[in-house]
């Protein structure tokens, strides 16, 4: 059981960022726009990248006023400087491990000089995470996202002003749930949650917290607020970083 303490997501944002009001903020990997729409209701001026056209048709509906473009994190189409802030919201993990580094090159250039990268990406983890890996075991990619903060780092394009570590507590209504939950992050994982069903009912009703109405999973993150340096590239120990 993980004994960090339980965090919205949401909220930690908006107090990192504040004011939000008329700040220029990009979702790399934006999905259906939960997030643009958050910010958006919080006085954010929203753009969102994503390579999926349905995702973006949903975030349209859920954010109208955000700026949304197909694509990928590795040529962001965007100027320099233009954003107050870029997010990786449990996106970085999903971009091909060569073109990580790349995706946080990018993210640093439309932000521009002293301007906020923010990465959030879960651990490899905790009950939603122990839950998951009977469909995808993402324990590698997981790391090699960390991995790639830690190289953009150690070369100067970025640098951590702050990180923490909370709780995403999931609630679900039953088995089924979880798995529908699980399966629309990526419909590949469909057919592996098939065959997998029965050991995977088993493992949610044993890892899982009975609360009323349902079942809760954590999944422990880790939340890496990085600036673009103003000034010559700091020198960086690599061993300070995990």
């Amino acid at each position: 059981m993980s004994t960090r303490a339980a965090g919205d997501t949401v909220d930690i944002l908006a107090k990192l960022l504040a004011p939000l009001e008329g700040r220029r903020i990009l979702d790399v990997g934006c999905g259906k726009g939960q997030l643009l729409q958050a910010l958006a209701e919080r006085g954010a001026r929203v753009a969102g990248v994503d390579p999926d056209e349905a995702a973006l048709e949903a975030a349209h509906e859920l954010a109208p006023k955000a700026s949304l473009r197909q694509g990928g994190a590795q040529l962001l189409p965007w100027g320099d400087g233009t954003m107050h802030a870029a997010i990786f919201l449990n996106s970085l993990h999903h971009i091909p491990v060569p073109d990580m580094l790349l995706a946080l090159e990018e993210a640093a250039r439309v932000v521009g000089k002293g301007g906020s990268v923010i990465i959030v990406e879960p651990l490899s983890e905790g009950s939603f995470f122990d839950a998951l890996r009977l469909i995808e075991d993402e324990t590698v990619v997981r790391q090699e996202a960390q991995g790639a903060i830690v190289r953009a780092m150690r070369r100067g394009i970025l640098s951590e002003s702050r990180r923490i570590e909370y709780d995403r507590i999931e609630a679900f209504p039953d088995a089924g749930s979880f798995i529908a939950r699980a399966v629309a992050a990526d419909p590949a994982r469909r057919e592996r949650a098939l065959e997998a069903q029965e050991k995977l009912l088993a493992r949610f009703e044993t890892l899982s917290e009975h609360a009323a109405g349902g079942y809760l999973l954590h999944q422990p993150l880790r939340l890496h607020h990085l600036k673009v340096p103003v000034g010559p590239h700091p020198v960086v120990n690599p061993a300070t970083f995990g």
